[in-house]
């Protein structure tokens, strides 16, 4: 249930979230952005193969170990890029901070709870994704502490680093999960990956629609 949900929720973040942010952060320059994608994209998917020869010795090796660490790290910048939002927020005014910080607060539910069972599909048990979880999550913190004093230093990284944020979110949903979902075939658990696929892209849109001024 949580791989269906969080294929939705990383499909609606990467193409309706990162990737018009990252553009209007780029001024407008979708190329460039839209380069960084790619390369993350074919970045991870070297990545994915160092981490499958490194763990596997015989054909018959769970290659969705990798998903895992690939997921971790997209998750990571996109949360040191909230951590920058909020700062450059406050710095704004209170007022403006908090309501931004609930907004962020409000999109990250869904996403980590997908995240969640992306780590449990991955081999990690509860406790070891809830710790690698929580220390992708926190990476908000120092970014928003940096940011807040570095900000027109660090600014020019910002669509870069969701260009390849959206990268790793868009290769995880393909590449390893969609596969994943194909393997139950039948009607009953197709219609059910639909409706949780489609609960996923909703409440994501409904959250960033609802985040709009």
């Amino acid at each position: 249930m949580l791989i269906s949900f969080a294929t939705g929720t990383l499909l609606t973040a990467a193409l309706f979230g990162l990737i018009p942010n990252a553009i209007e952060s780029a001024g407008g320059e979708s190329q460039n952005v839209m380069l960084f994608v790619l390369g993350g994209i074919l970045s991870f998917f070297f990545l994915e193969k160092i981490i499958i020869w490194r763990n596997c010795s015989d054909e018959d090796c769970d290659v969705h170990s990798a998903a895992g660490p690939i997921v971790l790290i997209g998750d990571a910048l996109h949360n040191s890029i909230d951590g920058i939002v909020i700062a450059a927020a406050f710095l704004t005014s209170i007022t403006v901070g908090v309501a931004v910080g609930i907004a962020i607060i409000a999109h990250e539910v869904p996403q980590e709870t997908g995240d969640f069972g992306i780590l449990l599909h991955g081999g990690f048990s509860k406790k070891k994704a809830l710790i690698y979880n929580s220390l992708s999550s926190i990476t908000t913190i120092p970014a928003a502490i940096i940011g807040y004093f570095l900000l027109a230093e660090i600014s020019f990284i910002i669509p870069f680093a969701l260009a390849i944020s959206a990268a790793s979110f868009l290769y995880i949903a393909l590449s390893d999960l969609t596969p994943e979902l194909h393997r139950k075939w039948e009607f009953k658990n197709t219609l059910k990956q639909l409706i949780l696929i489609l609960a996923g892209v909703t409440m994501m849109i409904f959250i960033m629609v609802s985040m709009t001024p």
